[in-house]
């Protein structure tokens, strides 16, 4: 049985002020309460000391703040017990609930545990800020600040308000789960669960009170989708459980919430592919809350490194964690990210004439899809499936996606994206059960059929159109979380060009435009594309040096014998693709990395991803 105790340690009151402003002052008193369950004869903590108000001003960093305070909290017990501390906000502003600038952070000895914002929190949510602390008999300290950060505040008329918090500890003797992410709900995402009685998807309660929306730890991974405007507000404002048929629905997603992983081949060495059983019995994956930071590796990429020493530097070592950076989109830490659930289609998949005979062609004048059972979108260049992808927020549009990039930005999938899809399908909550982990069924359709799946994991192709569909039982293995939950197409199908690009020059970077990505600028896009060194190898330990922890290349070298290529000036190819095709058998799969020059293929497509922040 699970033992608590839960110590409020420490009641903080933060104004926010500045050169500019006076500040209404409020004071909240000190709540001191136990609620001890068999642990308070093993706990020791001292309460720091009381801030009960103060000014806050925006500074360069969190330790130049005034409001600040320290605990204390270890055990005296020889068993396990773990520590879990909370800030329990009391009280906010309207403008300040929006401030990307305000931030929190927490240390230990010096160095920084977790650190995130007050974005999405409201009055009496509870924000964790450092979970499932292994105890010591030997006292730690525990520094939590509240700050503006100067370099991303947004000047927002704060002159009247204030924030109110209360440091609150919790020990118990079994570290607690981490829940995900809740997914952030834009304007024309609708949830959605599937009815396998019906066989039909129907709405989901966004609250997710009984989890039937989503369950990671069931490996139900959360849907939504964006529907035609014909029914839009009746689904919208309809009750949990309506039926959405097919015909409404343009596009699917699935959210793939901030996690933190364990590193096991930091240097991207092919002989530590499967260093830490990370390939044949999971990936660690935890999953962090909010906008919180709490791997302790950090990297900083060098591109005039080039085909020799690794270009990525990064600090620490094998078995400790790493914040994916997918879930840093240009400026902003993200909560998770929205991806399409199949390889993009368009609005004339079927149309099989000599313009339009690979689902859409060489084009932009036609808008994106993301469903089940159609042809999927190929034969046209990079940066026009970039275009199309973007547009799907033009002014208009059929999908009822705000216009501002500001919380909802629909952007072509990125090399870093996939990597974080392929980690966390490689975990327990993907397709590992107990220790054991299995590959992802090919999509061994000729007809690139969105969201088949062979009758084995590296089926030969397939000339019948569709072997499995996506909501049978062998089809769902061809997902990523051996249900109809998770994510489809990322082994065979169609090869998918993703944003992910080489230099087209040694000793820095120089946006490399290859043959069909002439029309992508990069000056002002640099948040919708990951870049690389130059090199000339490609499959070698020289050309892994020029991978990206989290990208799922160098890192994951040949996992399920998938081929594993690094862009380069060998064959003048600057752009990644991944998947592989449909009859590419067991090197194809969510491993596999290759590389194209952005140009026409017939058996080549793409997808899409969506940044979002769901309103408060």
């Amino acid at each position: 049985m699970k033992k608590k105790i839960f110590i409020i340690l420490v009641a903080l009151v933060f104004f926010i002020g500045g050169t500019y402003a006076l500040i209404r002052k409020t004071v909240f008193t000190q709540n001191e309460s136990f609620s001890i369950s068999g642990l308070d004869a093993y706990i020791i903590y001292n309460k720091g000391t009381d801030v009960l108000s103060g000014t806050l001003m925006d500074t360069e960093s969190y330790s130049d703040s005034t409001l600040n305070t320290e605990i204390t909290l270890y055990k005296n017990a020889s068993f396990d017990i773990y520590g879990h501390i909370y800030l329990d906000l009391k009280a906010i502003g309207a403008n300040l609930a929006n401030e990307k600038g305000l931030k929190w952070v927490i240390t230990s000895n010096n160095k920084v545990l977790n650190s995130g914002n007050f974005i999405g929190y409201a009055v009496n949510d509870s924000i964790p800020l450092e979970l499932n602390i292994p105890l010591s008999t030997t006292e730690q300290k525990f520094q939590i600040y509240v700050w503006i950060d100067e370099k991303v505040f947004e000047n927002f008329n704060i002159s009247t308000e204030q924030i109110g918090t209360t440091v609150r500890a919790e020990a118990t003797q079994i570290p607690i789960e981490i829940e995900p992410n809740k997914p952030a709900l834009v304007d024309g995402l609708i949830p959605v669960k599937y009815d396998s009685t019906n066989e039909v998807w129907v709405k989901a309660d966004s609250t997710n009170t009984n989890h039937d929306w989503y369950n990671y730890n069931n490996k139900i991974w959360a849907n939504a989708v964006l529907v035609s405007e014909t029914n839009r507000n009746s689904y919208i404002n309809g009750s949990v459980g309506t039926t959405i048929p097919e015909s409404d629905v343009l596009a699917y997603y699935v959210w793939i919430p901030r996690y933190k992983y364990k590193v096991w081949n930091i240097n991207k060495s092919t002989y530590m592919t499967n260093n830490l059983n990370a390939q044949t019995e999971g990936i660690d994956i935890v999953f962090e809350i909010g906008y919180s930071n709490g791997g302790t590796i950090s990297c900083n990429y060098d591109f005039t490194i080039t085909d020799g020493s690794l270009s990525e530097i990064c600090t620490g070592s094998n078995g400790d964690y790493y914040t994916h950076p997918a879930f840093t989109f240009g400026n902003d830490e993200v909560t998770g990210f929205w991806v399409g659930k199949f390889e993009i289609s368009s609005e004339t998949p079927d149309v099989l004439t000599s313009n339009n005979y690979y689902g859409g062609g060489n084009v932009t004048n036609l808008t994106v899809r993301i469903k089940p059972n159609v042809r999927s979108w190929r034969y046209n260049t990079l940066t026009n499936f970039y275009k199309v992808i973007y547009d799907m927020q033009i002014e208009n549009n059929i999908y009822g996606l705000n216009t501002s990039r500001s919380n909802t930005d629909s952007h072509m999938l990125k090399n870093m994206e996939w990597g974080a899809v392929a980690y966390l399908t490689n975990s327990k909550y993907g397709r590992c059960t107990n220790n054991t982990c299995t590959e992802v069924t090919i999509n061994n359709s000729s007809d690139f059929i969105t969201g088949n799946a062979g009758d084995t994991i590296s089926a030969a192709s397939s000339l019948a159109g569709v072997t499995n569909a996506y909501n049978t039982a062998k089809g769902q293995l061809a997902s990523t979380t051996g249900n109809i939950y998770g994510v489809y197409d990322m082994s065979g199908g169609a090869f998918e060009y993703v944003m992910g690009n080489m230099s087209d020059v040694s000793g820095g970077y120089t946006y490399y435009a290859s043959s069909g990505g002439s029309n992508y600028t990069y000056t002002g896009n640099e948040k919708y594309i990951n870049t690389y060194s130059y090199g000339t190898s490609y499959n070698n330990q020289t050309a892994y040096n020029r991978a990206r922890l989290g990208d799922a290349t160098g890192e994951s070298k040949s996992w399920y014998f998938n081929n594993t290529y690094i862009v380069s000036a060998h064959y003048s190819y600057s752009w990644f693709t991944r998947g592989a095709g449909y009859s590419n058998n067991y090197i194809a799969g969510l491993f596999n990395s290759d590389f194209g020059n952005g140009n026409t293929y017939p058996d080549c497509s793409a997808r899409a991803a969506l940044f979002a922040v769901a309103s408060n």
